[in-house]
């Protein structure tokens, strides 16, 4: 198999790819594994994931990595999003995280 792309994505997004592609044909079983974890841990639907990340991207020290990760995690607390954003060298102000936090 080529791979032809790669992107950061959330796990409803990958939830919703494999569950296609289970429509079409038969998946293998690292897909299986895979659906199956983002069937217990996505939070949310694809296009809220997607309306999330979007709402993060809008500060400009958020890359789409870290934007994908908090929606993955959901963080409800801002000492945790400023963790997430730290392992990336991104610093996010008291009030910054806090609006994040809010989001879930």
């Amino acid at each position: 198999m080529k791979i032809n792309d790669s992107k950061p994505t959330t796990l409803a997004d990958v939830k919703s790819i494999l569950q296609n592609r289970e429509k079409e044909s038969e998946l293998g079983y690292e897909q299986k594994q895979a659906l199956d974890y983002a069937d217990k841990f996505s939070k949310g639907t694809k296009k809220e994931s997607e309306k999330a990340v979007e709402k993060l991207m809008k500060n400009e020290k958020i890359t789409a990595e870290v934007a994908n990760t908090i929606v993955n995690i959901a963080p409800k607390l801002p000492e945790r999003v400023k963790v997430i954003a730290a392992k990336d060298k991104i610093e996010l102000t008291d009030e910054e995280a806090e609006e994040i936090a809010k989001m879930f």
